[in-house]
């Protein structure tokens, strides 16, 4: 199938996707469900599943474990979360966004593709301003690739969409999720962020699908749990004349107590999905969309500061992103043993 600046290939994996039809909507979005929070008492079997969790975790994961396995964790982003200036990482491949969500912007020859697109609310005053300090002209992003249906993440979509004619990728299952948004949960009001209007369906990608923009091949996969369409990116990067693989895992639950134990049950089956697919492609580089779930930020500091001998921070390692999926499921599972 042609598109403008770009092509996009589907391949499906059968196995995956017939996993996902018998899920069906267990993950309808991360505020329809309502289940008790975990109990104060510490099960057995979670205890063990912690314990794997930091022996995964190391010190290199120390961050990841203490969101998602103890109380300290499960800070949520926020609209007003300050701003930060964009950051280079790798060649052509840039951060932007503030402490809680995260957008990034690729360049290639055939244009920019940008990995989720912000708050409605910061399209002006954040996304736009960051572009220009990159040198990149708006009307040069040829692709929004959706992590998930959350307004968080597609809030600056339709933005893009209508003034510059962006195409935007995202799965059947998240584009449903867009268009018919579960209501919010018992108690809370929505903000303005959450009010954004959805981008008019566009380039749906399956398990396993590829969007090529100029030189950059992104592969995608399904990863439901946090939504019933989330997925997870795979795409090559260069850092002082090396090659490395990147990976964003885009369905980080950032609120266990939010999620049904099916759903979290989904969640374990897609990191081991997102962690096959990584180990097939040498995965080496983690990046993530919620850089509070995460060390992001102290490694971008890190890599400002780099001397010319220093590896990239980001650079973790194939067996280290292997590690980082552990800890995620490893502590799910303790979640989920808690509840009995």
């Amino acid at each position: 199938m042609a598109h403008v600046a770009g092509r996009l290939s589907i391949h499906v994996a059968p196995l995956f996707c017939t996993m996902l039809v018998m899920a069906g909507h267990i993950a309808r979005s991360q505020p329809a469900a309502a289940p008790s929070a975990a109990p104060a008492v510490e099960t057995p079997a979670g205890a063990r599943h912690r314990e794997a969790a930091k022996a995964a975790a190391g010190t290199q994961w120390t961050d990841a474990y203490r969101y998602s396995c103890t109380p300290l964790g499960h800070n949520f982003n926020n609209a007003a979360d300050e701003t930060l200036e964009p950051q280079t990482l790798f060649d052509g491949v840039s951060i932007i966004g503030d402490r809680g969500t995260a957008v990034f912007a690729i360049k290639t020859s055939a244009g920019v593709l940008l990995i989720d697109s912000s708050y409605s609310t910061k399209t002006e005053s954040m996304l736009l301003p960051a572009l220009a300090k990159l040198g990149i002209d708006p009307a040069d992003v040829k692709y929004i690739l959706l992590t998930h249906g959350h307004a968080d993440h597609f809030g600056g979509a339709a933005y893009f969409q209508s003034h510059y004619g962006t195409r935007v990728v995202a799965s059947a299952e998240d584009w449903e999720l867009m268009h018919h948004p579960a209501a919010p949960m018992a108690g809370a009001s929505a903000e303005p962020w959450m009010l954004a209007p959805a981008p008019h369906t566009d380039i749906t990608v399956k398990d396993g699908g590829e969007i090529v923009l100029g030189h950059l091949r992104v592969r995608a996969f399904l990863i439901p749990g946090h939504t019933p369409g989330a997925l997870g990116y795979v795409f090559p990067v260069m850092d002082r004349g090396r090659s490395h693989t990147a990976a964003i895992f885009g369905g980080s639950i950032l609120g266990m107590g939010r999620i049904s134990s099916d759903g979290l049950r989904q969640y374990i089956g897609s990191l081991q999905h997102f962690a096959d697919a990584a180990q097939r492609n040498h995965v080496d580089v983690e990046l993530q969309n919620h850089p509070l779930f995460d060390d992001t930020w102290v490694k971008a500091a890190a890599l400002a500061a780099r001397s010319p001998g220093d590896r990239n921070p980001f650079v973790v390692g194939e067996r280290g992103y292997q590690n980082f999926l552990k800890v995620v499921s490893e502590c799910t599972a303790a979640t989920l043993a808690d509840r009995g």
